[in-house]
This record gives C-alpha cells, structure tokens and sequence, in this order.
C-alpha cells in the first residue's frame, strides 16, 4: 500500500493514460485497500471534470468509468468490518469500490467532493486525504482529541522541563529542601565512617577506648538530625505537590471554561474527570517523588561513590560490576513499560466514561430493565482494565527481583575481594571492609530506587501528556483583541447568506438569509434534523459560521464581546439542566447578585412561585441530581424563571413545551407570555399552534428556509408549514378520540 497519496503508480498512471487522461487532468484522488472479494488491494478511485474511474493497482477488480452526468448521488453501503462506494444511476445504486472501515472516513470526504465536482463547484483533493483529525499523522496512534499532541511522537524532554517550570513560584522551598538535602547526604556518610573507627580503633586495637561513647552519642546525633531533616523535607515536598495540584486544578478548570463547545463534543465527562482525578495527582506524587527519591537518589550515588573511591579505589571498580547490566535493564523496561502505561490509562478513562453515562441515564437503565446487561458491559470493560493492571504489575514484579539480584551479586563480589584483602594483609583493615560493605549497601539501594522508578516516570510522563493536552488546547472561539463591548443589545438579528456544518465539508445551514426586527416573536418550524437547533446555536455564538455572517444590532458577532453577546440573550431548554443546589440559587445563577425580592418576581411572573411554596422548605429546597424530585412542567417553569431574571433582550426557546403535558403547557405558556413581552424572541415549536401569535415564521427544511410569513399566510401558501399543521392537526384529533 502507498504511504503517499500524491504518488499514484505508473501501471494505474499508465491505464490512465490509455483512457486519455493526463495526470493534470486529475481532480480528486484516492485509494480503496480491498477487492470485491474482501482480499488485501490496491484499488485507485479518480474523478476528472467529468469522468469518474476506478483502476486496481492490485487485486482482482474491474476497471470502471462513468461520465459524472450520468451519475445521480454517491452514498457508502456499511458491512461488517468494511463498506462499499456506491453510485446511483438512474434508479439504481451501483456498488464501485470495497475499503475498510479504517477507510470510511476519507471515503465520506470524497462523497462530499465529487458532488461538489458534478455541481461545478471549487473543490479540495487535499481535504479529502488528509488524516483523520483524531490519529497521528505520522505513526497513526488514535488521539484523545482532534490535532492533539501525539504522546508515542511527542519529545518527553520538553514535558519535563514544563513540569519543572510549574515548580516557579514555589522557588524558594525548592531551594530549602535542595540545602536540607545536602546536608541529608552528609548526614548518611557519617555513619559508615564511624563505624570504620569504632572497629579500627576502639574494638580492634583497643588504642582508644574512652572514644566509645563518643562515637555511639555521634551516631545517635546523625540519626536523629537526619530523621529530623527528612521530616522537614517530607512536609516541604508534600506541601509544595498539594500546592501545585492545587493550582494545576484551577489552571485545567479555567481551562475547561474558556474552551468552545465543539471540544465537549468530542470529549466525554468521564474522561476530563479522570484528568482531574489521577492524572493531577500524578504531580503530587512527581514532586514527593523528586524531593524525596529522585534527587536525594542521585546525591546519595554521588557522594557514596566519591567515599567508595577514597577508601578503595580498586575495590569501588568491583561495586561498578552490575552498573552497565542495570542501565539496560532499565532501558529496555522503560520500553516496554511505557506504552502498557498508556493502555492502563485508556482503560481507566473508558471505565470512567462508562459509569458516567449509565450512572447519568440509570432511570432509562431500569425502565427497560437492562440491568443485567450493563452489568455485563461493565464486566468487559473491568476485565480489560485488570488485563491491563496485570500486564503493568507483571512486568514491575518480574524486573524488581532481576535488579535485586544483579544488586546482590555485585556485593557478594566486594565481599569476596574485600575479605580476601584484608585476610593477605594487604593494607585494608577489618573496619574499612565494614565501612565500605555499608557504603556497597547504600549506593546499591539509591541505585535501585532509580532504575524502579522508570514505572513511575513512565506514569508521570503519561499523564502529563493528558494534562497539557488541555492546556495546549486553543479554543476554536476568540474573542478579537478589540472586541465590541455590547452592553445594552437592542434585539435586532440578521442572517446573511449564512453556511454552516459541523464538518465544514458537510454543511447543515446552507445559504440562509432572514432578519428579525427589535421586539418580534419569531417562530422556527422544520422536520427533526433540519437545523433549527443549529441556528440558534450560531445564535448564541457557540460556533462560527463557515460563510457569509450573523449580526446583532448591525454588528458581527465575531466582533462583538462574547461575554456581553451570551449575558444578553436568555436561553430556555427544552430540557432545562438544574443544579445541585437549592431553588433559589437555580432561579439565581444567570444573577448571582439578585436579590430575594428580584427572585420572587421572576418566580411569579414565572408562574412557579405557588408550587414552590407548597414544597417542604420553598426556595431554600436543595434539588438533587437534575432536579429530581419535582416534575417537568415544574423544572421548565424554574428554568423560564431563571431567564426572566436575567430580563436579556434577546430570547430563545427550544421547544420549551414540547414535553409537558397540557396543563403544565398552558402555565408554561402565560409564563412565557410575559417574558416574550418587549424582546426579541426566537421560539422552536413543536407543538405548530402555539406560534399562531407570532410576527413571522420561519420554515426551514434541510437546512434552507423554505417558507416565510406569518400563520396565516403560510397556511395560505398551502406548503410545508400547511402540511405540518394538518398532519399535526390530524394527530390531534386521532389522540382526541382516543381519550
């Protein structure tokens, strides 16, 4: 298979050539990986101004051409584990070409191109094989989101140095706890040393006895100022880490609010939790573990290595036996370490999206009584997660015991040349063997501390890659360096050819123009998925349009101040999304300085005030988990409440009764009265009866407004908006009779 798109082969550049078709005449480009058969191929698909032709590089397929005129409208035909390209002539769908389901995504690009090509319109064969924005462009790794760094290409010495830069403000203990360090290492040497007196001088030759008690309160002395100073560098090291989580916390939430929506479409709740979770934490630990292993380590091995030197130069050679073997051992299980880290992690993450959303939907869970099946869902998930806790533990517990043993034959080693020394006599006494088996066992064990940590820096390094993938994130929204303050918004709203899709190559708005006076109430009717909830999120300037623009009071609202376009304009749910707190703090949250006065009328006007008051504590009522405990027509009410609050200028109610049942509508609908009264409103309907009052409608049907007027004139127009209205009218009638 070819890794570069741009280098179609000569047999297919040939075949080409015998249709007529230079290489310049190709417009868009690309290449199926199966034949018909389901066999590993090489199959070119290309498209000329107006021709489309598959050739097979390899693989047993048919050479196809159809001119594109001919060629009605491309679609992909999903199987189990691949798909199909297909073309509709006349009325019939015509399988081309078979790829993978690793395919599948360029394949939809390329539809969306060669329709562009039949319509004589611009087109891009470079969007069409592009890599997928969730996969490495360079090793193919799946990507936690789109154009993320790749973890497996990323350079892990950059990520180091930003860890330590956090490390800034807290400068000053780093310096404390790098001198009471130091003076640790000191520490750790003394002991040794005295021992090598005490055998040499006092129970050997016994030429100083009265220095015994001297060299036992000097030991003493050491240990307990060493266990002093390892206290304060324990609390200094542990104090500093919840410090910097701490700010890491804020830095990640601050974060998290600045990003655009389109990131939370792509990231589950489950998943940012756990980097809030255990992959912060993993800083803690960074900084007690560098503090307290990591660098303690290191000037343990250096200073013990120049006393091995000083007492025996030759003997400290034997100590450096195992050194060499112990650095590759490491090495190669760093390697593989590393990449088993990653998997634990994404099983960690997948466990956490899982709970979150039957947790979330647990009503829907038991309604359908699937238990039972999402306890088996869950099993396969907690079994690929203990798979892969087992792999990380399995290879820790089958390297820490090969080190301890490498360990281990290198002081048997000193033992052998040191004793057989000191038997010949040869200038190296009992007390310097002694002395130097000690200084053997503490530069092995700081030694050993640092080849087990690669398991630790190989999960630091993992969830630091998590970490500054959020905070390397740029949100896909900005405000303009100069942005237009807005404060007092009139109300007027104007579409200007306006284009828009979630993926720009597949647009959901298409060329749509209208424009809503100061004050009108403006209906949004349409089939599901035709785009009515898409152009109010353009509205509220959640995404920004492909091409043509939105404005406000004549402004464009990529100029104008995002925090003054969403503080104006009130947004009511078809679904409102009530906090954990009490109903009064709901009512409050668009206002946090309301006062209780200001609440009570919202809450009235509203025409929620009598039943919170029927509740057991009214307004100081703490809601549980989405405000249960009170019924839908209850938590809209609250949620029209909380936007009349805030008195925005601007409107906008997503079917905002389309789920209550009548009676709970008719006070949704007098509350509603009064908060659409002086202000630009903006109403998804479902029910088609409730925007009889308004000034004008909006029908829009894949994507374009199709039909606009008032109730009345549209109903005369006898189209779209006439057809919806009856049928509704008809269900009406059927569930009328029912009853």
């Amino acid at each position: 298979m070819v890794k570069n798109i741009n280098d179609i082969p000569t047999n297919v550049l040939m075949k080409l050539k015998e249709k007529g078709v230079s290489e310049a005449e190709i417009r868009l480009k690309t290449f199926a990986d199966l034949d018909f058969l389901g066999n590993p191929a090489e199959i070119w698909v290309v498209a000329t101004d107006d021709r489309f032709i598959v050739i097979p590089a390899t693989g047993f397929h048919d050479q196809i051409e159809i001119p594109l005129e001919k060629i009605k409208k491309f679609r992909i035909r999903a199987s189990i584990g691949s798909a199909y390209l297909q073309v509709k002539i006349d009325e019939f769908y015509i399988d081309i070409v078979r790829f993978t389901n690793a395919l599948r995504y360029r394949f939809s690009r390329l539809i969306v191109q060669l329709d562009l090509l039949r319509q004589k319109k611009p087109i891009s064969d470079e969007y069409v094989n592009e890599p997928h924005p969730l996969t490495c462009s360079v090793c193919g790794l799946p990507l936690q989101t789109e154009n993320a760094s790749c973890p497996r290409c990323a350079r892990q010495g950059p990520i180091i140095f930003r860890v330590i830069a956090l490390l800034e403000p807290y400068l000053h203990w780093v310096i404390v706890v790098l001198i009471l360090m130091f003076i640790s290492v000191g520490l750790n040497l003394v002991p040794p040393k005295l021992t090598q007196i005490l055998v040499d001088e006092v129970l050997t030759t016994r030429r100083h006895v009265d220095w015994l008690i001297w060299i036992v309160i000097a030991l003493v002395s050491a240990e307990l100022t060493r266990a002093l100073i390892n206290m304060t560098v324990g609390t200094l090291t542990t104090s500093v880490g919840t410090l910097i989580t701490y700010d890491l916390r804020k830095k990640l939430f601050r974060k998290l609010q600045e990003l655009s929506i389109d990131y939370y479409d792509q990231q589950s709740v489950g998943t940012l939790m756990t980097r809030f979770s255990s992959d912060v934490e993993a800083f803690h630990g960074f900084v007690t573990q560098v503090g307290q292993g990591f660098l303690l380590n290191l000037f343990l091995i250096a200073g013990i290595g120049v006393m091995l030197f000083f007492i025996n130069a030759k003997l400290a050679l034997y100590v450096l036996i195992p050194v060499p073997l112990v650095m590759m051992g490491t090495y190669f299980f760093w390697s593989r370490i590393y990449p088993l880290n990653f998997k634990l992690w994404d099983s960690q993450a997948r466990i956490s999206k899982f709970l979150n959303i039957v947790l979330s939907g647990i009503r829907v869970v038991k309604a359908f009584a699937q238990e039972k099946r999402e306890i088996d869902r869950f099993e396969v998930i907690a079994a690929n997660l203990r798979n892969s806790q087992r792999r990380v533990q399995i290879s820790t517990a089958k390297f820490n015991p090969l080190m301890a043993f490498l360990f281990g034959t290198g002081g048997l080693i000193v033992w052998y040349v040191g004793g057989k020394t000191v038997l010949e006599n040869q200038g190296f006494t009992l007390g310097q063997l002694m002395a130097f088996l000690s200084y053997t066992g503490m530069f092995y064990g700081p030694l050993s501390q640092l080849a087990l940590m690669s398991n630790w820096v190989s999960q630091f390094i993992t969830a630091s890659h998590r970490i500054f993938e959020i905070l390397d994130t740029e949100p896909q929204l900005k405000d303009p360096p100069n942005a237009i303050r807005m404060p007092n918004i009139k109300g007027h709203i104007k579409f200007e050819h306006v284009t828009f899709g979630y993926d720009p190559y597949q647009p959901i708005i298409k060329d749509v123009s209208f424009e809503i006076e100061p004050g009108q109430l403006v209906g949004i009717v349409g089939k599901s998925g035709s785009g009515k909830t898409t152009l109010i999120s353009l509205i509220c300037r959640f995404y920004d349009v492909q091409s043509g623009a939105i404005y406000i009071d004549g402004k464009d609202i990529r100029e104008i101040s995002s925090y003054d376009l969403r503080r104006q304009i009130g947004l009511v749910l078809q679904e409102p999304f009530l906090f954990r707190a009490s109903i009064a703090d709901n009512i409050r949250y668009g206002r946090p300085e309301a006062t209780f006065r200001e609440i009570l009328n919202a809450s009235k006007a509203a025409n929620c005030h009598d039943f919170i008051m029927k509740l057991p504590m009214g307004y100081d009522l703490y809601l549980r988990e989405h405000g249960a405990g009170i019924s839908g027509g209850e938590k809209q009410r609250i949620g029209i409440a909380r936007a009349l609050l805030c008195d925005p200028p601007i409107l906008i109610l997503d079917e905002a009764t389309s789920s209550v049942d009548t009676e709970s509508e008719k006070k949704i609908q007098d509350a509603l009265s009064i908060l659409c009264k002086n202000r630009t409103t903006i109403a998804i309907a479902h029910r088609l009866s409730t925007l009889r009052g308004a000034d004008k409608i909006l029908v829009i049907d894949n994507g374009k407004i199709v039909e606009t007027g008032t109730h009345q004139e549209l109903m005369e127009k006898k189209g779209v908006y006439y057809r919806l209205v009856i049928m509704q009218t008809k269900l009406t009638s059927i569930e009328t009779e029912v009853k």
